[in-house]
């Protein structure tokens, strides 16, 4: 079974500001540049990166089942309805597996989780420190994280670098979950994007920590940086803790797919080493399993 662990509901205007649509352009035009490869159809406005529950849908075609969540990050121009997000799962429970975005530094952020999760049936989280402008070691979240553990839900963190000017990198670097994962080591936690470019880290502390994985979406767009990170993941031996993501509509799962079986290429006729495809299958059909038992009912 293909699961696809990452992927996005929201478009602009009534979810994203013009400035981040304009900045998620110009970072779209950057990967068509140095990728030659196409990111999402032929589409270059600032509509780009709109991914409305209909093309969504087409595109969860590619795998069996597919997590999906918004994004509630209101410092960087970004808040899609928890309601929609639960909305659209509700039409294809055999498929879809919804999940929240709460700012942990929301006042109510606690009352926002149990209704996400309690009312609206929503069965993760997703969170972006430097999106949502939060300190992933502020203590004062505490009783957020402990309330993820109590309820059993998982949680997905951008924790890598991003392109809206008003990010804060500062809270992006992925070591600083480290106390998160020591503080509550039953929370299930996942890293976006093996944490680029930061990946050595978050294969350091996967490995150290039994409850975090990482997924491998938007990295195939950097082939030499992705050998690199996927040989010294082989290297510590954490390839089964990498988990396949879409990131949608960023990307595509054939993308993530077609940039995994690929991987070689770019160190073909050298000594350099290779990843093998025991490996490659794994993250494709595979890992998903020891984190996510669930989804096999």
């Amino acid at each position: 079974m293909i699961v696809d662990v990452h992927s996005h509901i929201m478009w602009y205007p009534d979810h994203i500001s013009e400035e981040t649509a304009r900045e998620a352009l110009a970072s779209k035009l950057v990967k068509l540049q140095h990728s030659g490869g196409e990111v999402h159809a032929a589409r270059l406005d600032l509509h780009s990166y709109d991914s409305r529950p209909q093309d969504h849908w087409e595109a969860a075609q590619q795998a069996d089942k597919v997590v999906v969540f918004g994004m509630s990050a209101r410092p960087t121009g970004i808040s899609v309805p928890k309601e929609l997000i639960a909305e659209y799962v509700a039409s294809h429970p055999e498929k879809l597996i919804g999940w929240a975005s709460v700012n942990p530094a929301d006042d109510d952020a606690i009352d926002q989780l149990d209704h996400c999760v309690t009312d609206l049936g929503l069965s993760g989280l997703k969170v972006g420190p430097t999106y949502q402008h939060f300190d992933p070691t502020d203590r004062s979240h505490w009783p957020f994280f402990r309330r993820c553990s109590e309820l059993g839900i998982p949680i997905m963190w951008h924790q890598g670098t991003t392109f809206p000017a008003n990010a804060r990198l500062r809270w992006a670097l992925p070591l600083l979950l480290e106390d998160v994962a020591m503080a509550f080591p039953d929370l299930r936690m996942i890293i976006a994007h093996l944490g680029h470019p930061w990946e050595e880290d978050v294969i350091a502390l996967i490995r150290k920590t039994p409850n975090m994985y990482a997924d491998i979406s938007a990295v195939h767009y950097r082939p030499w940086r992705y050998w690199q990170a996927m040989v010294t993941a082989m290297e510590y031996g954490v390839t089964h803790k990498l988990l396949l993501a879409s990131d949608y509509p960023s990307g595509t799962l054939s993308n993530v797919i077609n940039g995994l079986r690929g991987i070689n290429d770019i160190v073909e006729g050298t000594k350099l080493p290779t990843i093998p495809t025991e490996i490659q299958d794994g993250i494709i059909y595979e890992n998903w399993k020891q984190p996510f038992p669930e989804f096999q009912s």
